[in-house]
């Protein structure tokens, strides 16, 4: 019975001529009526088998494909009809945008703004931005004035509170690109140790255009403890211009709501 249909025909047909060679009475018109009644009832049998296992797939919730063909070819023809409309639609936007001076003004400065972007951000990492990189005393006035922005570390090497300082800078630095964060041994640029006043290590000195705007010496500001959080020295440096903290929505929004109080 697991023999495909037209095997069992085969089978029948040599079962039939077997039995006339044995009886010598069976013509030819009687083993065709025996294939084709042998092949027949193979056809019944793999119908109601298919039946039955269609029963079953109905009765476990599975949908029925020979059943639902004509449903199926209805649903598909609605679904095409209803995508074609949706493209209609979103193509007559695209139209109506393509056709608006304004839009097109908009979408063209904001690909302008995003063409500039990327172009400055290329222009810092040549100028060395994106990491904290050290620098020695005759590159001190070029790195300073090469950059909007700098922030400068002066550290000394055996000091503790410096490769903190360090730590939390290097994991900043990555992240505000605009601005170039660089460190110099101050046992190795007296010039510019005196000429700036550092008399406490460290002391972090930030840029505007090659002009010293504010100084952090030590960790007074950042609490005092060396455990600080690299979050703090980051308020300190957006505080100091370095670097810019773009606001949260939630911070927005209660900044916008404390206004409406006041």
């Amino acid at each position: 019975a697991g023999q495909p249909p037209e095997r069992l025909g085969e089978s029948a047909t040599r079962a039939a001529m077997n039995l006339g060679g044995k009886t010598g009475a069976m013509n030819q018109a009687a083993l065709d009526s025996a294939s084709m009644g042998i092949t027949q009832d193979a056809v019944l049998r793999n119908v109601n088998r298919d039946i039955e296992l269609a029963a079953a797939q109905e009765a476990a919730g599975q949908e029925v494909t020979a059943i639902s063909l004509p449903h199926t070819a209805e649903a598909l023809e609605e679904a095409a009809e209803k995508r074609t409309d949706t493209l209609a639609d979103e193509l007559d936007e695209l139209d109506e945008f393509d056709d608006d001076p304004a839009l097109r003004a908009l979408e063209a400065r904001r690909i302008a703004q995003m063409k500039a972007a990327a172009s400055k951000k290329l222009a810092n990492q040549a100028k060395g931005h994106g990491e904290l990189r050290d620098i020695v005393e005759e590159e001190f006035l070029a790195e300073c004035v090469k950059s909007d922005r700098v922030v400068v570390h002066f550290y000394h090497a055996d000091f503790e509170r410096c490769k903190i300082m360090d730590k939390h800078l290097k994991l900043l630095a990555p992240k505000y690109t605009a601005c170039k964060f660089v460190r110099i041994d101050a046992e190795k640029c007296p010039f510019f140790v005196h000429r700036l006043q550092i008399r406490t290590l460290p002391t972090v000195l930030v840029f505007h255009d090659g002009v010293n705007k504010d100084r952090l010496v030590g960790f007074d500001e950042l609490g005092g403890e060396d455990d600080f959080a690299t979050r703090t020295l980051e308020l300190r440096l957006h505080q100091a211009g370095a670097i810019y903290i773009k606001p949260s929505k939630s911070s927005a929004q209660k900044s916008a709501l404390g206004s409406l109080h006041r």
